[in-house]
């Protein structure tokens, strides 16, 4: 069978099938050809010739995955599919044609939402391949010209400048009213609109704007039919109602419906809510510390004066929000929970904004942690996807816990194929090899990044590797950092990608080497923000043992926030390494990811090597000589550099037996060995 490192891997015999027809490489070729059939690991077919791989082929892991999600479908279940990397699943449900098995979707719409607009695209480009048909839904900027600042002072396009209602840039004032006070763009477009003086460029030649018009039939005609195969959104489309009601969703990896508010900006939006509706309360501090500051407090009259305030107040003050009175009371209905966390959760009904507004209502569950410092330390709005007909989530490395945070609680995964077989495929059918450098977490979030070991790794994979090394992931903190190490290695323009931003993209698939250095950990206290909000038990070993140094969890529920924990250090590491060969249904498709943290599990490393050595200054003096004097035994170096004979002698053994210096044996005076060295690297690492 075709093992990894085999020297038939991707190499020889990959290379003897292309040459088979070539003059100058028919004997080798036609020599390794004879010696795979032999051996098995060539079959001979009607076509040509077959390579044998141990575990299931990429076709039949695709085509198990599109028998789950139809299954899934079919029967309107809810589940997340596990589903590695390149098994198609941007591809499947892009280029279904949907329409034509209404037995499966109920004649229902299917929604296919991505992660980013880089994969929604890619998502879209799949589509347009194919003979299925599909409609697609742009954010703001996509979708209006003023929105994306076409008409701000400073654009390029040469168009007349116009200001917003309130004097700032269009483009400000638009991110101004949706992201800082979370209305919706129609919301904001026709404030715009009706205080403009005169036509909007957007809505010239008595069109609407194109954010409006894209609505048109959409998820349905007026007949209430489907008029496309799949329509291609971004996570946080799944806000609104009409995509999931009765709808077929399918989540292309895992959302995250939290909310960027700082800590000031929540504060403003909360004591501005309570004054505008007179609550008995008027401040954030003194709801706060009613709630946290173990004072005996009567919340009833406050929340029974919870209510909507006046339209007026989401679009003229300037610090209102539209999630403002769920926002509150979640905080007031909040409970206390472990690690000093209060909890609170509330259904909330976004304000009808929109004289015209036409169908279901929009619904969300406002989720709050806060801790006794009265500081908010997770704010999640989550869509309603109760009304979806099926909710399907598709993920290479899922974190069960997140996934049904964020989408509906009795969610569950689903497995298209064995762990075992799993790593059969990656290993021999991607020809995905994963080496693990060194045992060290090299946990580098914020600090601690080994500028030395990562130059070293850099340099020593440029040089066995040449050209075909040039792209490298690591924390968003550093990623300059690698650039610059890549670049001072010889590599003309580096690619690189940070931890967060590793999902759905094929910016490596055609790279034959990859390097990912150390990993990022999320903090014990954002564990226990998790561990509160969904009502655990654990807690950090180092607070249950003294003098536990690490970060492990125990209590009834431990394994759930190792789970928490896995999804950020773990689990990104393995997405990083799934950037590469992706394409395993090409023929020369393969990689090799240098790995420089020991998180991963051990079924997911094929090779171990010892950890980076790098060279101090007497060690660099001592290799320096030898470089550029050639042909020297120990004690010529010790007679010409100042250091001592053990650490000359010590120096050379560590070096021994590396690929760059040669030595001859007893082949010197009073049989001293001789030593060469074709150049000095920054230190020892066996790449």
């Amino acid at each position: 069978m075709l093992e990894v490192g085999d020297a038939l891997k991707h190499g020889n015999l990959v290379a003897a099938l292309r040459n088979s027809n070539n003059a100058s490489g028919n004997a080798t070729a036609g020599r390794i050809i004879r010696e795979a059939v032999a051996s098995n690991k060539l079959r001979q077919t009607e076509d040509g010739y077959k390579i044998v791989r141990d575990g299931p082929g990429t076709g039949d892991i695709r085509k198990s995955l599109k028998t789950k999600l139809r299954t899934l479908m079919r029967n309107g279940d809810n589940g997340v599919i596990r589903s590695p990397t390149s098994s198609g699943k941007t591809h499947t449900p892009s280029t279904t044609r949907w329409r034509s098995h209404p037995e499966i979707t109920d004649g229902q719409p299917v929604i296919l939402l991505s992660g980013t607009t880089d994969a929604r695209e890619d998502a879209v480009a799949k589509s347009k391949k194919s003979y299925a048909t599909a409609e697609v839904l742009y954010g703001r900027n996509d979708a209006c010209p003023l929105a994306r600042g076409e008409y701000d002072s400073n654009n390029e396009a040469g168009n007349a400048a116009i200001r917003s209602p309130d004097g700032s840039e269009p483009s400000e004032w638009f991110n101004t009213m949706c992201e800082k006070r979370g209305l919706h763009v129609s919301v904001a477009h026709g404030k715009f609109a009706r205080e403009y003086s005169g036509t909007l460029p957007c809505c010239e030649n008595g069109e609407d704007c194109p954010s409006m018009t894209q609505w048109t039939d959409i998820p349905r005609n007026d007949d209430g039919e489907v008029d496309y195969d799949v329509l291609h959104a971004t996570h946080q489309f799944a806000r609104v109602p009409q995509l999931i009601e009765d709808c077929n969703l399918i989540i292309d990896e895992r959302p995250d419906f939290s909310l960027s508010l700082s800590s000031g900006r929540l504060r403003e939006i909360v004591s501005s809510y309570l004054k505008e509706i007179d609550a008995p309360v008027k401040t954030w501090e003194d709801l706060m510390v009613g709630i946290t500051g173990n004072f005996d407090v009567d919340l009833c009259p406050l929340h029974n004066a919870l209510r909507e305030p006046d339209t007026d107040w989401f679009t003229t003050d300037p610090n209102s929000h539209a999630l403002a009175p769920g926002i509150v009371e979640a905080i007031v209905t909040a409970e206390r929970r472990v690690h000093g966390r209060w909890v609170g959760q509330t259904d909330y009904k976004y304000p009808t904004l929109n004289s015209n507004h036409e169908g279901p209502e929009q619904k969300v569950t406002i989720c709050v942690v806060f801790d006794k410092y009265n500081e908010i330390r997770l704010l999640q709005a989550i869509p309603d996807f109760s009304k979806a007909r099926s909710v399907i989530g598709l993920d290479a490395h899922p974190t069960m816990p997140k996934w049904k945070a964020n989408t509906v609680p009795g969610i569950e995964m689903e497995r298209i194929v064995d762990t075992d077989h799993l790593h059969d495929w990656r290993r021999n059918q991607r020809n995905l090899t994963i080496v693990q450098v060194g045992n060290n977490k090299n946990s580098w979030t914020r600090k601690g990044y080994n500028h030395s070991k990562v130059r070293v790794l850099c340099n020593a994979l440029r040089k066995k590797y040449g050209d075909k090394f040039a792209t490298g992931i690591t924390s968003k903190k550093f990623v300059e950092g690698l650039e610059e190490q890549l670049t001072n290695a010889g590599v003309d323009t580096p690619d690189t990608i940070y931890f967060g931003n590793e999902k759905s993209v094929d910016n490596f698939d055609s790279e034959q080497v990859g390097l990912v250095a150390g990993c990022i950990s999320p903090s014990s206290d954002g564990i226990k923000d998790w561990v509160a909000l969904l009502d655990n038990d654990a807690t950090p070993k180092r607070d249950a043992v003294d003098g536990y140094q690490g970060q492990e969890w125990v209590g009834e529920d431990a394994e759930v926030a190792e789970e928490i924990l896995a999804d950020v250090r773990e689990k990104k590491v393995l997405q990083a390494c799934g950037r590469y060969a992706r394409s395993p249904q090409q023929p020369d498709n393969g990689a090799t990811v240098y790995v420089l943290t020991n998180v991963l599990p051990d079924a997911y490393v094929d090779k171990e090597v010892d950890d980076v050595d790098g060279f101090g200054p007497k060690e660099k003096q001592i290799l320096d000589y030898v470089v550029s004097h050639g042909g020297v035994t120990p004690k010529t170096i010790e007679e010409n550099i100042d250091s001592s004979r053990k650490h000359i002698h010590t120096t050379l053994n560590k070096c021994r037996g590396s690929s760059w210096m040669q030595v001859d044996e007893n082949a010197g005076p009073y049989n001293a060995d001789i030593f060469y060295a074709d150049y000095c690297p920054e230190g020892l690492v066996d790449v």
